[in-house]
């Protein structure tokens, strides 16, 4: 018995190691790990002349050249692979603006980038000589300037700001003799203001719209000076007996004041008028309110006159009249388009109520272009 017992135990184990010896592999697997590395100084990035030229990137790789790619993002950089490399190449830039470009390596999810420039020609954008700082200075009146711009690149685009609109574009013209230069004019409308105005102008070309020339247009504002007035020169159909004088309106005292009707009634809006020795076609007018509350004008109706007969509007200011005390308004320049002698302020409303009503004044005054 204990025979058998041991016989089937060197049986068992002999199955058992013949086993084993059947399920042992008879080959073994390598693994390669295929990666795809551009060095660091081959992403610098690649500037070319002019001319153009070849600039050579390295490429570290156990990847077949058939498996990677290289790219160029512009059709004047053309890319070639080659075994450990990728070779870049740019023609003659016969363009006024430089050029960009991007390359692009990849193997999976490996990817590297390249960018790449090239020069253009030197652009010639000059106006009266200069590229910028350059000042056309012009009077109040209507007014034409020109200027010389020399460019060898294609003038395309004169720029004058939207918010500029006293500006206008004339003519363009070749200079006579010359392949390089135009003469280009500008109109320029009446400053009808006190103040001095500028604008800005830009020449640009599509050849190269970063390479810009401009030139300022300074233009003086309107010198007006005070037109004297007389006692003799004022009227009103609204005097009031009471106080106020219309004298007091150009008396330059403005602790006194000028007040229309309010002891009695007239059926149409008050106004006070003046009667100029010469003939003017425009002018700005002045006004300071009394040194009290009430009465000041806030709807006023300007009107001239050539005779003193023949009325017509001049202007209708319906807002930003002031209502404080000793508040004072200055009107923009109004031009009439023609002479006139006669000039009537009417007062429609007032911070106290709507015409006929009575209105005061401290101080008046009128002013013509010199």
């Amino acid at each position: 018995m204990r025979k058998n017992i041991i016989l089937c135990g060197l049986i068992g184990l002999l199955i058992s190691a013949l086993g084993l010896i059947s399920c042992a592999p008879d080959y073994e697997t390598e693994f390669e790990i295929k990666s795809l590395i551009v060095p660091d100084k081959s992403l610098a990035p690649v500037s070319f002349s002019l001319e153009g030229g070849e600039a050579v990137a390295e490429v570290e790789t156990n990847v077949a050249l058939t498996h990677w790619s290289a790219s160029s993002n512009a059709v004047w950089l053309s890319v070639d692979k080659e075994e450990g490399k990728v070779i870049m190449s740019a023609g003659s830039n016969d363009t006024y603006a430089p050029r960009i470009a991007r390359v692009t390596i990849e193997y999976g999810h490996q990817t590297y980038y390249i960018n790449v420039s090239q020069t253009g020609k030197t652009p010639i954008l000059l106006v009266d000589g200069e590229r910028k700082g350059m000042v056309k200075s012009v009077g109040a009146g209507e007014a034409t300037i020109s200027v010389r711009v020399k460019s060898n690149i294609v003038l395309d685009h004169i720029l004058i700001p939207d918010t500029v609109n006293f500006v206008h574009i004339g003519t363009v013209t070749d200079v006579e003799g010359s392949v390089d230069e135009k003469t280009v004019t500008f109109k320029i409308d009446q400053n009808l203001s006190r103040n001095a105005r500028y604008s800005a102008v830009t020449f640009q070309s599509s050849d190269n719209y970063n390479h810009t020339a401009s030139f300022v247009i300074s233009q003086a504002g309107m010198i007006f000076a005070e037109i004297p007035l007389t006692e003799d020169m004022l009227s009103t159909n609204a005097q009031e007996p009471r106080e106020g004088p219309i004298k007091n309106l150009i008396d330059g005292n403005p602790g006194t004041y000028f007040h229309s009707a309010w002891s009695y009634s007239i059926g149409v809006p008050h106004f006070f008028q003046v009667t100029l020795n010469d003939p003017i076609e425009g002018c700005i007018f002045w006004y300071q309110n009394r040194n009290a509350s009430g009465g000041e004008p806030i709807d006023v109706l300007i009107e001239i006159s050539a005779d003193g007969e023949q009325w017509r509007d001049l202007t209708h200011i319906t807002a930003g009249l002031p209502t404080g005390s000793s508040s004072q308004y200055e009107s923009a320049y109004l031009a009439a388009g023609s002479p006139f002698t006669h000039f009537k302020f009417t007062v429609n409303k007032t911070s106290s109520g709507t015409a006929p009503r009575h209105f005061s004044m401290a101080e008046f005054r009128m002013y013509a272009p010199e």
